[in-house]
């Protein structure tokens, strides 16, 4: 699931980057990160990481939102289909999952709930 969310955060980072046409909304990302040493930096910047990145579909919903300190994940993290719904959402910790991780399909139900502890899954509920 970390691995998970962070692809899906360097995702939103090239799918942001694209050709860009002026008729068309873009999607877009308020600040633009990528991987190194399995942290998070800001693009051509040396220092990790700290704070929100957000990343938003071309309808103008929100895709993500993603808290960083120090280049690991830490905090609330969430996630959001292309229709507004929320898709995930997963506390963080040191850049591990911990605590509640919560599922929802497109139409808003829940799908499944899994806890972790300093990155290792507890327990699932479906």
């Amino acid at each position: 699931m970390k691995k998970m969310m962070f692809l899906l955060a360097c995702y939103l980072v090239i799918a942001g980057c694209g050709e860009k046409e002026k008729a068309e909304p873009i999607e877009r990302v308020t600040v633009m990160i990528e991987k190194r040493d399995n942290l998070a930096y800001v693009k051509d910047e040396d220092l990790p990481f700290t704070g929100l990145f957000e990343g938003y579909y071309r309808t103008g919903y929100k895709k993500a939102e993603i808290h960083f300190k120090n280049g690991k994940q830490e905090g609330t993290a969430k996630l959001w289909h292309d229709n507004g719904q929320l898709s995930n959402e997963a506390n963080f910790r040191n850049g591990k999952l911990d605590g509640l991780s919560t599922e929802w399909l497109r139409n808003g139900n829940k799908s499944k709930e899994r806890f972790f502890n300093d990155g290792k899954l507890i327990a699932t509920m479906e």
